[in-house]
């Protein structure tokens, strides 16, 4: 018969939980960290693993339910063993907030066993030998986050003699070609300090976040890296549904349009700014790092946009304190359809009841305060798994649409393009084309070999500025430009800036025709290069045709965006803005259009 064994320790640590949680619930390197033996999946079916770790001679493998977590107060997570001297193990940690700002960490484990050395072994391995690494691992986490430096105890290989040597010579090259000497600085020493599970997935955005500076500096610095050398680009497709990696690809040519989820075992279609992600790892010349080692599998941290995954008994219900950001949430039940939807802010409620019933869900959007008690009720006859994902896609994600929009991107990776035929879909994406107003004309008044250089130094204004506002030029198309940005304001302020210099510059006075959009449409390899196409495309390219030059026209769906709206408030003078109804060739409504003069 099985004998129970209970361990239960708590920590007094400085920091407060929130600090804590990216390290200590990252139970990859904490298992790392404690010098637990890697680990190996057999199986997985719907988010339970069948495990394995990798020892010489003991055999042990077990079955791994999903963690269960609520960020940033508690995770925890069952094994049931088929191989080896234990049969079940249940871990639990809460991170409960101290009145100084700090945590009090309770570490909990229950053991099955009923091997006949377990009451010996069990009490010397897992009471004191593993207390003791546990402890330290915690306290060195604890300091780690109080001086806000990189994760991990693991042993720091850094950069040797040689690697310095080429990242040296290379990143002189990257700074000859427009990176930043200052952040280059910064890499170095990110690569010579950090383990290697800080560089297994190097996520640009994160970096940044960590660094406090913009995050499309970063991301043009590793893009402007990888092209000297220094690292390798990985394109990585993500499930919908978990946001685990299913894929990864060092080409985007490699990338097809749709990939399969072992973990949820779905089928989904691939979209550039929702699931594909590109990160970065060390050229192995610069630094060798060993990618394939795993010591846990399940972690919430890779899940970071769930803040609570929590199993409730059938017709019971069970209250969870949360740390909310501000925004958007989805709130689901594993066994029933649809979802719930919540908004967090300041003004909302600090408790709710949240009921699932066999049917569902009310349609009710629920706004709850940032530090609300969920009391989620399991109305059905079966246990439910309630997950609260954040709405938004990734917080930290560099997706294939903010990269490919860059200009960096287009100048540096101008042979990265989809396979011919496939057609991947990307959610939104502001369009701009411009035109020349009475180029013909110009041609006849001074030349053409004046006229061309007018229409060159053009177009070297146009490229100036939307690489300044993160964009990048699709192609030019006689005297005309398309260009692609992330963000309507981008477009905005760059067209902007691009008229009022090229009208600055000689005579004759040269007048930007411009037409902005923003919609959804489709990625394609046109001629070797990523193109767009699909009624966006064809609508933005219209919209010229309205401006009589010194004018941008734009859509409604431009002019909607938040920060567009700012943006006019702020810098625009109300006459210069008017709104006028356009037919549009090739579409039957009128459109709702804006024409701002210059």
């Amino acid at each position: 018969m099985a004998q129970e064994f209970r361990f239960s320790w708590q920590w007094d640590l400085q920091s407060p939980p929130e600090a804590l949680w990216s390290l200590a619930s990252d139970t990859n390197r904490f298992n790392r960290d404690t010098g637990q033996p890697e680990v190996e999946v057999l199986a997985n079916v719907r988010g339970v693993k069948r495990l394995r770790m990798k020892l010489p001679i003991v055999r042990v493998e077990w079955e791994e339910e999903p963690f269960e977590w609520t960020y940033p107060y508690s995770f925890g997570v069952v094994r049931r063993y088929s191989k080896g001297p234990l049969e079940e193990m249940r871990v639990r940690v809460t991170f409960d907030p101290l009145e100084n700002g700090g945590t009090r960490l309770t570490y909990q484990t229950t053991i099955l066993s009923s091997h006949i050395l377990a009451p010996l072994a069990i009490p010397l391995a897992i009471g004191v030998a593993a207390r003791s690494r546990f402890e330290k691992a915690f306290r060195s986490y604890d300091r780690i986050a109080s001086e806000g430096g990189e994760g991990g105890m693991g042993r720091r290989r850094g950069l040797s003699p040689g690697g310095r040597a080429r990242f040296r010579s290379q990143s002189e090259a990257a700074i000859r070609q427009g990176a930043d000497a200052a952040l280059m600085a910064r890499l170095e020493a990110f690569l010579d300090r950090a383990d290697d599970l800080s560089l297994q997935r190097i996520r640009p955005y994160a970096l940044a976040d960590r660094w406090g500076v913009s995050r499309r500096a970063v991301l043009e610095l590793f893009l402007r890296a990888t092209r000297a050398g220094i690292f390798d680009m990985s394109w990585d497709l993500l499930c919908p549904s978990c946001r685990g990696m299913t894929e990864g690809h060092s080409s985007l040519a490699e990338v097809h349009g749709s990939s399969h989820c072992n973990t949820c075992q779905i089928d989904f279609t691939a979209n550039f700014d929702h699931n594909i992600e590109v990160v970065f790892k060390p050229n192995p010349a610069v630094r060798p790092v060993k990618f394939d080692a795993a010591f846990c599998v399940g972690s919430p941290q890779l899940q970071p946009h769930v803040v609570m995954t929590q199993t409730v008994a059938a017709l019971k219900s069970l209250p969870v304190p949360l740390r909310l950001e501000a925004g958007r949430y989805t709130l689901r039940a594993s066994g029933v359809p649809g979802s719930k939807a919540l908004y967090a802010d300041e003004s909302g409620r600090a408790s709710a009841d949240l009921r699932v019933t066999q049917y569902g869900w009310t349609p009710e959007e629920e706004r709850v305060s940032l530090l609300p008690t969920l009391n989620l009720i399991n109305a059905t006859e079966a246990d439910q798994t309630f997950t609260l994902e954040r709405t938004a896609w990734s917080d930290q994600a560099s997706t294939a649409a903010d990269v490919t929009a860059l200009q960096v991107f287009r100048d540096l990776f101008a042979s990265e393009v989809i396979r011919p035929g496939e057609e991947i879909s990307i959610g939104s994406v502001t369009l701009l084309f411009t035109d020349l107003r009475d180029s013909t004309r110009m041609y006849r008044a001074i030349g053409d070999a004046s006229a061309f250089g007018r229409v060159r130094e053009h177009f070297d204004v146009l490229e100036k500025f939307v690489a300044e506002e993160g964009g990048g030029i699709v192609k030019t198309m006689g005297d005309a430009v398309m260009a692609a940005f992330r963000h309507p304001a981008g477009a905005l302020r760059a067209v902007w800036k691009a008229q009022a210099e090229i009208a600055g510059r000689g005579e004759p006075s040269l007048w930007l025709k411009a037409g902005l959009h923003t919609g959804p449409c489709i990625v394609v390899n046109l001629n070797d290069h990523l193109d767009y196409f699909g009624s966006t495309v064809n609508i933005a390219a219209r919209l010229t045709g309205f401006s009589k030059g010194g004018e941008l026209i734009f859509s409604e769906d431009f002019y909607n965006d938040p920060e567009v709206l700012n943006y006019i408030a702020q810098n625009i003078p109300p006459s210069a803005l008017t709104q006028f109804t356009g037919n549009v060739k090739g579409f039957d409504e009128p459109f709702m259009l804006w024409r701002l003069k210059v």
